[in-house]
């Protein structure tokens, strides 16, 4: 009897071990073609007003992305990267830019990579475009309504005016006191807010590792005593 608790003790102890070992790594990495495009989108807000250049920001994969009938960056995998150039509007003229550069890549099980990719499309905020090679973001154009709101203040001036004779007085005033007015408020600042869609796409290969082990008990072995 002593002797067969012996033997299922030692069993135990070695099977156990071998139950819940890792499995063997799978070497090599995983290549994703340039040209690839990445859907995602951002998981703060990012404005002309409030941020600066080289701060961090990140986005999540929206759609996956599958090669050879394989998902190779699932839904959720996070983009991570900095913001390469940022300028605020100006006064009467100019707009608000920005360029996202993402720079890594993390996979929902830990797999981490560098990678490269331009901004090709955002959508969301209204009259903002991407343009240019290096998928820089453009905010809406101030002109209109700066040329509405000085045309507006133009037409208020002559008609107070004509109500002193003096129409053309009246008008200069308006446009004048309009116009540095204006001068002394930027345009409308870019943002682009919580969930905004952006679409990379790869400007080189991306190689993701297939290195990270896999726990399995799958070979569990079930001693029982007799």
């Amino acid at each position: 009897m002593v002797k067969r608790v012996l033997l299922a003790v030692f069993l135990a102890a070695v099977a156990i071990p071998l139950a819940y070992a890792e499995t063997p790594v799978e070497t090599g990495s995983i290549s994703v073609p340039a040209g690839t495009m990445l859907h995602c989108r951002t998981n703060q807000t990012v404005t002309t007003l409030l941020n600066k250049q080289w701060d961090a920001f990140s986005t999540s994969v929206t759609e996956p992305v599958t090669l050879n009938g394989r998902v190779v960056i699932p839904v959720g995998a996070l983009l991570t990267g900095r913001i390469y150039l940022i300028e605020r509007p100006g006064r009467i003229k100019g707009v608000g830019q920005m360029r996202l550069n993402i720079e890594r890549i993390t996979l929902p099980d830990g797999r981490d990579s560098p990678l490269a990719a331009t901004l090709i499309t955002a959508y969301g905020p209204a009259n903002v475009k991407v343009v240019g090679s290096e998928g820089l973001v453009k905010g809406p154009n101030s002109h209109l309504p700066d040329f509405e709101e000085i045309g507006a203040g133009t037409v208020g001036g002559t008609l107070l005016g004509l109500m002193f004779a003096h129409p053309l007085v009246g008008a200069t005033i308006g446009l004048t006191a309009t116009t540095v007015d204006r001068m002394r408020r930027r345009g409308k600042e870019l943002t682009l807010p919580i969930g905004t869609q952006l679409n990379y796409q790869l400007t080189r290969e991306l190689a993701i590792g297939r290195d990270v082990p896999r726990t399995t008990a799958s070979n569990q072995v079930h001693i029982g005593a007799e």
